[in-house]
């Protein structure tokens, strides 16, 4: 009789064991690898990274006067510049420019400004001593006339002869005299013609010692407004200003100021997503230097041309995503983590992206029936890094594999 309630009682022990033994794994195998159908909300996003710049900036530009083509500088060095990132107020210091060039400019336009000085003096002098001696010759010609004149009054009682050889001493003597004035009045508007270009060339050489004094003072360049100092990129080294590097007054920009209440979040999206995206999608930007800051902000600008770019291997298309609102912690050139929202869907069914398969005859779902798993063809939708939209094949509540059936 004991040995019959012992064996009885093994068998029962034996049977809860493996009831318990299957029971969980039926609950582990729902847990690791069932999914159950849901439906809810979906969005579709396209994840890119970007850099924060401002929509609004205030450039720091060499100051005109450094480009008028009179000075005959082309490029000037700079001596000292501020460091990239530094809060300046209006005023403050930002560049000085080497002015040697310009110092060697002035004091080859002083040279020439006293060898002019010196040649209008001298023209003054010569016109002066040369318009007084017409002056004398033309009163030397006055009194010839008179006494030619007195003569031909007193020919009256010579010969005819006498008569007309005084006569024409008296003709002569008018022309000589009207040619001596005219003379005098061409040599008048030679010398004023010579003084006044003279004088030109003095006024245009005190002009260009003007421009000369002004670039120099324009070489000490300050802020026009407050703000964060952010330097532009050399033209032909492509890197961003520092002391000793040229710059050149027809790319006069040297750095700008952003404005960071109106900030773009400038980023790259690869061609195969890019007619995905349309000016006025809500976009979420996040930021790796500033943790917990989330901002909202929209599309407002769409390259219509492709581009390569170094981190890509395939095309890429710029966008620009406004921020609708700022941070006091935002600064120019951070790092932002974008999340383009291309479609948002209610009511919809989803299911992880893993959960569905390829076969050659379209997508399909490991669809738990009873103890087993079936194939089930399903029509997808759009999808995201995590989930895709199942528009037929399944219904809410079914329960599917997220792994083949084997590895469950």
């Amino acid at each position: 009789m004991n040995k019959k309630r012992i064996i009885t009682a093994g068998i029962i022990l034996v049977s809860v064991v493996a009831l318990f033994l299957i029971f969980r794994k039926e609950v582990t195998g729902e847990a690791k690898g069932i999914y159950t159908v849901q439906s809810g909300s979906f969005e579709e996003v396209i994840k890119c990274k970007g850099e924060i710049n401002s929509a609004d900036v205030v450039e720091i530009r060499l100051p005109n006067i450094l480009a008028d083509r009179s000075l005959r500088v082309w490029s000037y060095r700079i001596l000292d510049i501020v460091d990239e990132g530094k809060a300046v107020k209006k005023g403050d210091f930002i560049a000085q420019l080497d002015q040697s060039q310009l110092t060697t400019r002035m004091r080859e336009v002083t040279q020439e400004l006293e060898r002019l000085n010196a040649d209008l003096k001298n023209a003054v002098i010569d016109s002066t001593v040369s318009l007084t001696q017409l002056r004398e010759d033309i009163k030397d010609a006055e009194l010839d006339l008179e006494y030619n004149k007195i003569d031909l009054e007193q020919s009256v009682f010579e010969s005819e002869a006498y008569q007309r050889k005084i006569q024409m001493a008296y003709q002569k003597a008018e022309i000589g005299i009207e040619n001596k004035r005219r003379n005098y009045q061409l040599e008048i508007n030679r010398r004023k013609v010579g003084i006044k270009r003279l004088e030109n060339y003095v006024e245009s050489r005190n002009e260009e010692i003007g421009k000369i004094r002004e670039a120099i003072a324009a070489c000490r360049i300050t802020s026009p407004d407050s703000g964060i100092v952010m330097l532009a990129k050399s033209p032909f080294e492509g890197k961003k200003f520092k002391r000793d590097d040229y710059c050149y007054p027809f790319m006069p920009v040297l750095a700008v100021l952003p404005n960071l209440n109106k900030a773009n979040s400038e980023v790259y999206v690869k061609e195969i997503d890019i007619s995905k995206i349309a000016v006025g999608d809500s976009a979420r930007i996040s930021f790796d230097a500033l943790e917990g800051v989330t901002l909202k902000g929209n599309v407002v600008w769409v390259a219509s041309m492709g581009e390569d770019h170094k981190d890509f291997d395939m095309k890429v298309f710029k966008v620009f995503i406004r921020l609708d609102e700022s941070d006091s912690d935002l600064k120019p050139a951070m790092t932002s983590s974008n999340e383009i929202i291309v479609s948002n869907l209610e009511n919809v069914l989803t299911v992880p992206v893993h959960a569905v398969f390829t076969s050659d005859s379209g997508k399909f779902v490991w669809l738990k029936q009873g103890g087993s798993f079936v194939q089930q063809s399903v029509t997808i939708g759009p999808e995201n890094e995590e989930s895709i939209v199942i528009t037929d094949g399944i219904k809410e509540g079914d329960k599917i594999a997220t792994e083949a059936p084997e590895m469950i």
